[in-house]
C-alpha cells in the first residue's frame, strides 16, 4: 500500500507539472498573437490622434465653401458659358480665331431638367465641341475640362480623337523650306562632287555659323562660302593653270572635272549667295540650321518639315445649374 501511494504523488505530481506546462505555453501562444493586434491598435490610435488633432473649420469658413458652391451651381448665360469655353481653348494654345477653323463650338439648345437624388437640376448639353491643335494643347484642354479647373460643374461625357497632316504657314513655312533647301544642296554637292566627306567645312564646334552660300564679290578683302572655304583649288584635283575659286560652295562653286583636271566649271546648287538663316555643316553633310551667325547666343531650329500632325478632339460635356 505504501508503494501504491508513492507512484499515485508521483503520477500526481507529473501531472500536475504537465497540466501547468500547458497552461504555460497557452498562455505564451496568446501573448503572442496579442502582439500584431496591439501594434495595430496602436496605428489605429496614432491615425486617429492625428485627425482629432486637426482644427476643426469654422463656422465662417463653412459657410463660404457653401455659398461658394451655391455660385458654381448658379446658372449661366448662354453667351457667358461659350466665353468660358473659348477662354479655356486659347489659354490651352488652341487658335480661336474663326478664321483658323480650328475651334468650332455648335449652336446650343436649352437646358434640360434632371432630378439627381433629392435634387433637381438644370442642365445643359454641349455636344460636338471640336478641336485642332499640337497634342500638349489638346490636352492641357482636356485636362481643364476634366478637372473643374475653371468650370467646376461641368462634366466631360465623350471624348473622341482622330488626327490631320497640316503644312506648316507664313515665316516658319519659309524657314522650314530654306532648311530643306541647304539640306539638298549641301547632298547634291557631295554627290557630284563624289564626296564622301566635306574636307573642311564650317562646322559646330568653330562657334560660327554663316547666311554666305558662296563668295561676295564685292567684299574681295574676305572669303566667305557655306559649307567648305578652306580645301584648295588644287586639293579639289585642279592641275590646270587657271585659277578656279578655292573650296566646295553651295553658290558659284568650281568644280573640277574629273575626266580632265584642268578644266573646271562653276556650278549653282543654290540660287541666292545668301540665305534668311544662317547655317554649319559638319563632315558628313549634317547642316544645322540658327537665327544668328554667333551660335552660342542664337537660336537654334530643328525641324525642317513642311508638315505637321495635328490631334483634332471631338467633345461632348455637361454644364450643371440649380435652377
Amino acid at each position: 500500500m505504501g508503494n501504491l501511494f508513492t507512484r499515485i504523488r508521483r503520477m500526481g505530481l507529473v501531472i500536475l507539472v504537465g497540466i501547468c506546462l500547458i497552461v504555460y505555453v497557452a498562455l505564451g501562444f496568446i501573448y503572442f498573437q496579442q502582439g500584431p493586434k496591439q501594434k495595430d491598435l496602436t496605428q489605429q490610435i496614432t491615425k486617429t490622434s492625428i485627425i482629432v488633432a486637426k482644427q476643426l473649420p469654422s463656422a465662417a469658413k463653412l459657410q463660404a465653401e457653401y455659398q461658394a458652391v451655391n455660385q458654381a451651381l448658379a446658372p449661366l448665360p448662354v453667351p457667358d458659358v461659350l466665353k468660358k469655353i473659348v477662354g479655356i481653348a486659347r489659354e490651352s494654345g488652341i487658335d480661336v480665331t474663326p478664321d483658323s477653323g480650328k475651334f468650332n463650338i455648335p449652336p446650343l439648345g436649352s437646358p434640360a431638367s434632371r432630378k439627381i437624388g433629392d435634387t433637381s437640376y438644370q442642365v445643359l448639353s454641349i455636344n460636338g465641341i471640336r478641336a485642332q491643335a499640337d497634342y500638349e494643347d489638346i490636352r492641357a484642354f482636356i485636362s481643364d475640362l476634366d478637372s473643374g479647373a475653371t468650370m467646376e460643374t461641368l462634366a466631360l461625357k465623350k471624348v473622341s480623337y482622330s488626327w490631320v497632316e497640316v503644312n506648316y504657314e507664313g515665316e516658319e513655312a519659309a524657314r522650314r523650306a530654306e532648311f530643306r533647301e541647304v539640306i539638298s544642296a549641301v547632298a547634291a554637292l557631295m554627290d557630284g562632287n563624289a564626296l564622301t566627306e566635306i574636307p573642311n567645312p564650317e562646322s559646330y564646334d568653330t562657334g560660327d555659323a554663316t547666311n554666305y552660300m558662296g563668295d561676295d564679290p564685292d567684299t574681295e578683302e574676305v572669303i566667305e562660302g557655306f559649307p567648305d572655304i578652306t580645301t584648295t583649288a588644287a586639293e579639289k584635283g585642279y592641275s590646270g593653270n587657271a585659277t578656279p575659286m578655292d573650296g566646295y560652295l553651295l553658290y558659284q562653286h568650281d568644280k573640277i572635272s574629273t575626266d580632265n583636271t584642268t578644266q573646271f566649271e562653276t556650278v549653282d546648287y543654290m540660287s541666292v549667295l545668301t540665305t534668311g538663316y544662317y547655317y554649319t555643316c559638319e563632315p558628313d553633310g549634317t547642316v544645322r540650321q540658327f537665327d544668328g551667325p554667333n551660335i552660342f547666343t542664337a537660336t537654334e531650329y530643328l525641324g525642317s518639315e513642311p508638315t505637321k500632325i495635328e490631334t483634332v478632339v471631338s467633345l461632348n460635356v455637361e454644364l450643371y445649374a440649380k435652377p
